[in-house]
This record gives structure tokens, sequence and C-alpha cells, in this order.
């Protein structure tokens, strides 16, 4: 299993899951993408290729020790990168599970986020160069909210980049063909639930034909009524890391 987190974080956002994932036996890696776990300029330094070369070389080597096929858990950023796994890696993914992806931002976050772009990159200094979390994580848990390592903000270059990263997702989903479980929690205030609408039904038409090229088999779909963005370790961490291991294990093992 490969389990992917999300944009300024670490694998402590996933590390329930991949918990889990090892009781019940499976190989599991959780890697560090790059530009992350350090500093905002450290993450300035990346974008989106060299998160996603990060990804496929994790990928790539679980592959070979495993020599079989790998199930990618991704959540936020890290569910665009298992979309593109499943894309580029197809043959050898054995399901995805995709957890409060950003396959989609509200118009105005969009907005926003590209307009702060056109502002040169010598002129981005003090609030122009990075976005406050403000309020810390979302997630509804006080205490996970404290403990949480991750940056305690955006650094504008990897949001913009992350826009690219979300339309570079969409423009290859049809290629997918692994059984998918699209996750959302439905107090998120950071990507807004019907993306995770949308990306499941997209999934679900490609495999029933209405779209060109195919699509997922399967699609499951699981809605967290009591979590907000960061579903892998929020408080219903428990639910969501069962939910995973019944998909999986549904799949046969491999």
């Amino acid at each position: 299993m490969l389990c992917l987190h999300g944009f300024t974080g670490t694998p402590f956002e996933i590390q329930p899951v991949a918990d889990a994932l090892l009781r019940l036996g499976y190989v599991v890696d959780a890697p560090i993408l790059a530009g992350h776990g350090r500093d905002l300029p450290t993450l300035e330094a990346t974008g989106w290729p060299d998160w996603l070369r990060s990804a496929e070389q994790a990928f790539d080597a679980l592959a070979a020790r495993t020599m079989g096929k790998i199930a990618v858990i991704g959540f936020s950023m890290g569910g665009l990168l298992a979309l593109r796994l499943g894309e580029s890696r197809g043959d050898r993914i054995a399901a995805l599970a995709v957890l409060s992806a950003p396959f989609r931002l509200r118009p105005a976050q969009v907005r926003g986020i590209q307009m702060l772009g056109f502002i040169p990159r010598a002129l981005r200094v003090g609030p122009l160069r990075s976005i406050p979390k403000l309020f810390g994580s979302n997630v509804s848990d006080p205490e996970v909210r404290r403990a949480n390592p991750g940056l305690p903000a955006m650094p504008l270059t990897g949001l913009v980049s992350l826009l690219e990263l979300m339309a570079n997702a969409r423009a290859g989903l049809a290629a997918i063909r692994a059984p998918s479980l699209v996750v959302h929690g439905r107090r998120d205030r950071t990507v807004p639930i019907s993306a995770s609408f949308e990306l499941a039904d997209r999934l679900a038409a490609g495999a029933t034909g209405t779209e060109p090229a195919g699509g997922s088999r399967i699609v499951e779909r699981l809605w967290l009524e009591r979590s907000r963005h960061l579903v892998g370790v929020d408080v219903e961490h428990g639910i969501l890391s069962g939910a995973v291991g019944r998909f999986l294990e549904a799949r046969g093992r491999w």
C-alpha cells in the first residue's frame, strides 16, 4: 500500500489509515513527498512535477519490493497524485482510495490564487508570499490540530502549482480503470464536498461508457458526517480506516 499525504503536510495526516492496513498484514509505505516535511522555502522550491515524481518513485520502489499490484491511498493533494498514478501505473494499480481530494476548489478560491499568482515572484514578500492557516489545520479534533506537524502556511507558488495539478488530474481521469473509493468529510472547509461528488460521478460515468475512454469499474463513496478536511486523523478516522480496509479486502489479496 502506498499512502500519500497532502499539500504542506506529512505522513501524520494518513498515519491511522496506514497503521490499520499494517495490522491487516499489508506492506505499507507512507513517504514524505518532495519539498515537504521541512519549511516554507523548501516547499516553495518545488512544484507539482516534483511531488508527482516523488510519488512515482515511491510507488516503483514499493512495487519492486512486493512484486505485485499496489493500492494507493491519497489524501488531499495526495489524492490527486493517486489519480495520476492510476493513469500512469494503471497495470500495477490494485485499487485507489481518494480522500478529500481538491478535484475542484470553489471559484472564489481559484480566482484568488490566480490573481496573487500574477504578482512577480520578486515582489512576493510578507503576506504575498504565503497564505497562513489562521485557524490551524481544518480538523474537528482540537488535540489533533495541536499535534499536526504540517506547515502553518501555504506558499503561493505551491498553490499555483496545485491548480495545475488539479487540471492535470482532471484531464487524465477517463484513463483510470482501478476500483476506486472516494471519501470526503461533510464539514470540510478547505475543499467543497461537491468536488468529491463530481470525482465519483465522473469515475462512474467512465465505467458505464458514457465518457469516451473507459474508467473505474467499481466506484464506492463514503461521506463522513462529522469530519472536516483531514479525514485521516479526524474524529471519524476509525470509520475511515475500517472502510478502506474492507474496500481493499473485497478486492482480494494481490
